[in-house]
């Protein structure tokens, strides 16, 4: 399945709204980030076990390079700056330190 900026960018605010603080430490579940995906994109056929892969690459691609975007592509609609503003504030609050690995 090819995966919008918008769904990316979803999995990316999902994964930092509910993160949890543990042992001054935050965890990432990538179970409540895909239950939250489902709800949302309840419409779509999703195989779960590739949206797992899906949510650890998008997370880790976010936290390398601070975007959901794979790369510069001709044609790829631009996020709006409000969304941009929106995890550049969650961004600065919660520091990943629990990087997801593949399952």
């Amino acid at each position: 399945m090819v995966y919008s900026v918008e769904q990316d960018t979803f999995i990316v605010m999902s994964c930092y709204r509910n993160g949890t603080c543990v042992n001054e430490e935050y965890v990432y579940s990538v179970t409540v980030c895909k239950q939250e995906y489902l709800a949302k994109y309840s419409n779509l056929m999703i195989e779960e076990t590739s949206l797992e892969v899906h949510i650890s690459d998008v997370i880790n691609r976010f936290v390398r390079t601070g975007s959901v975007n794979k790369g510069k592509s001709p044609g790829r609609p631009s996020v709006s700056e409000e969304v941009v503003d929106d995890l550049r504030r969650l961004k600065k609050r919660h520091v990943f330190v629990v990087y997801f690995n593949h399952l």
